[in-house]
């Protein structure tokens, strides 16, 4: 049983927003590395909480990595939009 693939909602959407709202009022000055390393030990305590009679820790990682990934394709989509953007 591996974990499954889901739409984005506006639900998603929300919470997504809500957590860059809270990195801009609470970390506006904080590098970015930094801003990273805090929230890679919240995805840790989210995954240590995660159901082990429902999940593996490796069906667990791929589900953190595939929504990396899917995180970065819509920046570098965004970059490549953006008018006179690269990425």
């Amino acid at each position: 049983m591996g974990t499954k693939s889901i739409a984005t909602g506006p639900q998603h959407e929300a919470l997504r927003n809500a957590f860059i709202e809270a990195v801009r009022q609470t970390a506006s000055d904080m590098p970015a590395d930094q801003i990273l390393a805090v929230a890679c030990v919240f995805v840790g305590q989210l995954t240590a909480v995660q159901d082990q009679r429902r999940f593996t820790s490796d069906m667990i990682m791929d589900l953190v990595s595939e929504n990396i990934q899917s995180g970065n394709q819509r920046v570098i989509a965004g970059l490549l939009d953006a008018k006179g953007g690269n990425a």
